[in-house]
């Protein structure tokens, strides 16, 4: 990093990815900011610049002392220990020292108090107990398809659906009728934690899963105009069942907006396709197959006059990329979910399914809003 470039990112001003720093008071205290970084993307602290964005500079001693202050908290300050960059960048005002702190491959991470730290906007601050738990998510520590779903027992399971995906799973094996041996049998296609169903079980072959988990659904809505505020639509609902049921419908939704431009003059001509149907099979099915279950919110599914638009809650996993996602390539976030999803619903699970979005609608945007949690794809129609 040279002078002009250090100068174009103060004027930037402090975000979720710059902290702007006059000195560093101790090992500990710069162990929590790396901390807060590699649990949150990765970022850089300039040292010798005030809150504003002023450059201070670092005295020659000073600059010598951080450097193994650095090593010092990577190696003995963080759990687990992790690796840093740092560009010491020459100005008029003095030395600048840059710590460049990668997005962390360990999540999650802490310092020596045990305390997990993550970026919010400009300050770094303790996780909440669901973002700790998205945390060990990205280090692949749980998955939240697996986490058991309080107060659910075998009772709560749609068995025949799943003596009928079993046989289709397993050819040479039945589901065995007595429940001790029916418990054991999906605890080891891990479909129940202890005697509890997880997410996964509940979303694709419980009863209810309305009624245990309700913040999982669809909202779809056809808005008059091209303002997600209005108030005027043409049509709104809500998806509740399993995601099967949810795909279904969702997928009835799309293609009544769709077919509604019709073919000929007479009032009885088939509806044309606007876009291709395997179009909003792709993107619907990522929604809610690869959304973060930890995030109790739902699918969105808008319909304006000049673009679609698919919501799913959370942001790209493990520093997964809108390029790198729109190229094919994927990371797992529900792999029990995955392994499930395709003998249930239409997914392929070949991870090209946005590629041949994209070669079908050049102009597709995906959008990875890390502030707001949600990933986006959005459709232009005129």
């Amino acid at each position: 990093m040279d002078e002009f470039t250090l100068r174009e990112e103060l004027l930037k001003g402090e975000d979720s990815t710059r902290q702007f720093k006059r000195q560093i008071d101790g090992q500990d205290h710069l162990a929590k900011e790396i901390v807060a970084f590699l649990n949150t993307r990765g970022g850089r602290i300039f040292v010798g610049v005030d809150d504003d964005g002023t450059i201070v500079g670092l005295a020659p001693e000073v600059v010598l002392a951080l450097a193994n202050t650095v090593s010092n908290a990577c190696s003995q300050s963080v759990n687990p220990p992790c690796s840093v960059l740092t560009f010491n960048v020459s100005t008029a005002e003095g030395m600048v020292i840059v710590i460049q702190v990668p997005d962390g491959a360990d999540k999650p991470y802490q310092d020596r108090d045990k305390h997990f730290w993550i970026r919010n906007a400009e300050k770094s601050r303790v996780t909440e107990r669901t973002e700790l738990r998205r945390l060990f998510q990205g280090g692949h520590v749980t998955y939240a398809d697996a986490t058991p779903v309080p107060g659910t027992s075998l009772a709560d399971l749609d068995l025949d659906a799943i003596r009928s995906f079993y046989k289709e799973r397993f050819p040479s094996e039945n589901l065995s009728e007595d429940e001790s041996e029916l418990i054991r049998q999906l605890q080891g296609i891990r479909l129940m934690v202890g005697e509890q169903l997880g997410i996964a079980s509940v979303m694709l072959f419980g009863k209810r899963p309305s009624v245990l988990l309700p913040e999982f659904t669809i909202k779809a809505v056809w808005f008059k105009g091209n303002d997600s505020s209005g108030t005027n639509f043409r049509d709104s609902r809500r998806f509740e069942g399993t995601l099967q049921s949810q795909y279904e419908q969702g997928m009835a939704f799309f293609n009544r907006w769709n077919a509604r431009v019709q073919e000929g003059e007479s009032f009885n001509s088939p509806g044309r396709m606007e876009i291709p149907t395997f179009v909003f099979e792709e993107i619907l099915v990522n929604a809610l197959v690869h959304r973060d279950y930890f995030i109790a919110d739902s699918v969105k599914l808008f319909i304006f006059d000049d673009r679609i638009e698919v919501r799913s809650p959370g942001t790209l996993p493990n520093s997964l990329t809108e390029e790198e996602a729109l190229r094919g390539i994927g990371r797992d976030r529900n792999p029990l979910l995955l392994s499930l999803a395709y003998m249930l619903m239409n997914y392929r699970g070949s991870r090209s399914g946005l590629k041949r979005v994209k070669a079908a609608i050049p102009k597709v945007i995906l959008t990875n809003d890390i502030g707001g949690e949600e990933v986006s794809v959005t459709i232009p129609t005129l």
